[in-house]
């Protein structure tokens, strides 16, 4: 890769951030804070994805990122009132803008049309507001451009050219232009953290026959002063421009008025444009330079402060989680030889080795702290889908977000994004009633769809709830029925009947719509699910909502688990689903009038699975020694696993099975042990949902 290239890779990279930084300030702006932060925060980012479009020459996307930032300028300086219809404008421009990106990084060409309806809505939101100022006295609309220049002082009112201040010299390459940067921005920036004297010097204008029209012949000396006013702050105005021009700044004493002899009405006034700009607050960088005070003075010199933050590829953080995983089965290999004679006679081995065991919890905790990030990222995008859904429904709808900030592996994240859309198109559509039936049933015509995440033990919990109507059980069984899903006469459950909305091609909808119909939606859901090694679950109260639950691993490398045996063959139950363990001979069993088994656990009859039964093996273990391993499943429901013996806690290695072989009804994945013998990690929740499906039928 040259160097070009990775330079690209890293700004496609940037650009994915500012995109989503976009998503959320927009999901703020909609809810109400309409404040200058959120302005400024979005028009930083358009800008910052203008300025790195102009340096690799991305041409299209500079032209709309180009009117897009015009018109957020105008919101940021109240030219341009930001309405409903305007924020759907721009959250319409942050999707093209993403188009353009996603165009860049392939190579494809869009249409030279694209985006051209959004750009003349924007130019005309501009001009709209400004009618009075571009016509003449006739009604006629002004040339375009028709400004004169001069090379004269320009000086703001009460500039306080007494006090001290700093000088910029700034003197833009010819390329400044073709680059999407424009010095009048940099001005106003400037103006925003302190008073401003701007000088244009015009000395290599070229005649007409050799002007570039795009070139850039001026360059300025600006004085800008005010008490807190430091290099730091000037610099950071200018870091978009960093590699396209020559910048010089010096601290300066109070300087004479150098146009005392100009007549006044030659001069034009900058105050008139200054009056008009809205103070901000300027983003500070990962890495920034402070101006120090020295003895005696202050703010004389820069002091350098460390990189907070680097960019390293994922490729790089996936091969030292691997790494991590090694350790871990042969820290497991070496625990696994000592015996205990071993034990006595080497006791300064065996401390080295449990030192070994602590640096390598430490060493997987901080690797997984890096891969870790916000679930926000595909939460921010799920407001644009609800409002989207609520208009194809004609149904009012708003979405409560809770727990965006709890972190979950990175690879996890990426495969979230389609659950998480066919589950919240199925409360849409088919939970939240139309606003006729919402009032009829007394209920307040604005529908709640909740999305939340949050930790619980070694899994995140992440639930999608509604306010609807539920399932309607008794639909969904005959459909379930007619369908071949199940047998006329089998019996079902509550919980069953509200999971069966999960069977690959189930749908109760009676016309297929582009919102759903085909019954593809949620079976996606569950396959998806049990690919990252987790589980779901529906419950559904009749008139009152839904409730979807997924449990996912909190990483999808090294696992704490319990190391069982059944038939003298390992199995891993993951630690953080287990809630006790029982010798059979003290536990509680009684017999169902369908001959199955279930534990009494403090007045709670909770279902069992008999590994040995459930697998087909064939067990020499006697019954009172057997060892009962109660587990918890979504919805606080139990199921108690019987194994033959408890080997012990440890960490593993996951292996996905479905890429090594194929996926099996009640195993989450596989393992490498100690001895290099392998285990299946079991799916605690489809061992159960597949007992209730052999039960039932």
């Amino acid at each position: 890769m040259s160097d070009l290239d990775e330079f690209k890779a890293t700004y496609f990279d940037e650009c994915s951030e500012l995109l989503n930084e976009l998503e959320e300030q927009f999901v703020a702006i909609e809810e109400g804070e309409r404040d200058a932060d959120r302005l400024n925060a979005v028009f930083r980012a358009i800008h910052s994805v203008k300025g790195g479009a102009g340096a690799f020459g991305f041409s299209g996307l500079v032209g709309f990122a180009h009117e897009y930032e015009s018109l957020l300028d105008f919101v940021r300086n109240g030219k341009v009132e930001l309405t409903d219809d305007v924020v759907t404008l721009c959250i319409k421009a942050n999707d093209l803008v993403s188009d353009f990106v996603d165009a860049a990084r392939s190579g494809e060409e869009l249409a030279e049309d694209y985006g051209a309806e959004e750009k003349a809505r924007f130019v005309a939101l501009c001009k709209g507001d400004n009618a009075d100022d571009d016509d003449d006295e006739d009604g006629e609309p002004l040339e375009e451009f028709d400004i004169e220049f001069t090379p004269v002082l320009v000086n703001l009112e009460d500039a306080g050219n007494d006090r001290d201040g700093w000088l910029v010299e700034f003197t833009p390459h010819r390329e400044l232009y073709s680059r999407a940067n424009d010095p009048l921005l940099l001005l106003r920036e400037l103006a925003e953290i302190g008073e401003i004297d701007v000088k244009v010097l015009l000395g290599d204008v070229p005649t007409l026959g050799d002007f570039e029209p795009f070139a850039v012949y001026c360059t300025w000396e600006i004085f800008v002063i005010g008490e807190d006013v430091t290099e730091e702050k000037i610099r950071e105005v200018f870091e978009f421009v960093e590699g396209d021009c020559d910048l010089k700044i010096s601290e300066q004493e109070a300087r004479e008025e150098e146009a005392d002899d100009l007549d006044d009405e030659d001069v034009p006034s900058f105050a008139d444009l200054a009056a008009e700009i809205k103070p901000k607050e300027t983003p500070k960088p990962a890495a920034a330079k402070t101006v120090a005070p020295e003895a005696g003075g202050e703010g004389k010199s820069a002091t350098p402060v460390g990189v907070q933050s680097i960019r390293v590829d994922l490729d790089k953080v996936d091969r030292v989680v691997n790494m991590v995983g090694e350790l871990v089965i042969t820290q497991s290999m070496l625990n696994q030889q000592m015996d205990d004679n071993l034990k006595a006679r080497y006791q300064e081995l065996v401390r080295g080795l449990e030192v070994l065991g602590q640096t390598t919890r430490g060493l997987q905790d901080s690797v997984m702290a890096i891969r870790a990030q916000p679930v926000k990222s595909v939460f921010s995008r799920m407001p644009r889908l609800v409002r989207e859904l609520a208009a194809k429904t004609e149904k009012k709808i708003k979405l409560e977000m809770v727990g965006e900030n709890t972190e979950i592996d990175k690879t996890i994240i990426e495969q979230l994004s389609d659950p998480l859309t066919h589950m919240i198109r199925n409360s849409a559509d088919h939970g939240i009633e139309s606003i006729e039936t919402r009032v009829e049933n007394g209920k307040p015509e604005m529908g709640t769809i909740r999305l939340s995440a949050d930790q619980a033990g070694g899994s995140i919990l992440i639930i999608v709830e509604d306010d609807g109507a539920g399932v309607n059980r008794e639909r969904v069984l005959q459909v379930a029925r007619d369908r071949g899903v199940i047998g006329e006469e089998q019996q079902l459950t509550d919980e069953q009947i509200d999971n069966l909305i999960f069977a690959p091609g189930f749908s109760t909808a009676d016309a297929i719509s582009d919102i759903s119909g085909r019954g593809v939606g949620m079976d996606v859901v569950v396959s998806n699910i049990k690919k990252m090694g987790g589980s779901v679950n529906v419950r559904s109260w009749p008139g009152k909502g839904t409730r979807m639950t997924l449990r996912l691993p909190l990483t999808l490398a090294v696992l704490d688990v319990m190391l069982v045996k059944v038939a003298n063959c390992p199995y891993v139950i993951p630690l953080s689903v287990i809630v006790e363990t029982i010798q059979s001979s003290r536990a509680e069993f009684e017999r169902l009038p369908s001959g199955d088994r279930v534990l009494q656990v403090r007045g709670e009859y909770v279902q069992s699975v008999d590994l040995a039964t459930r697998f087909d093996l064939v067990t020499d273990a006697e019954e009172e020694n057997r060892f009962v391993v109660l587990c918890e499943t979504e919805g606080s429901s139990k199921v108690a696993v019987i194994v033959d013996a408890i080997i012990g806690q440890q960490q593993v290695v996951i292996k996905s099975l479905e890429e090594n072989f194929e996926s099996i009804d009640g195993v989450a994945g596989g393992t490498i042990l100690g001895d290099g013998s392998v285990a299946l990690i079991l799916d605690v929740q489809g061992l159960r949902a597949r007992n209730n499906h052999r039960n039932a039928a």
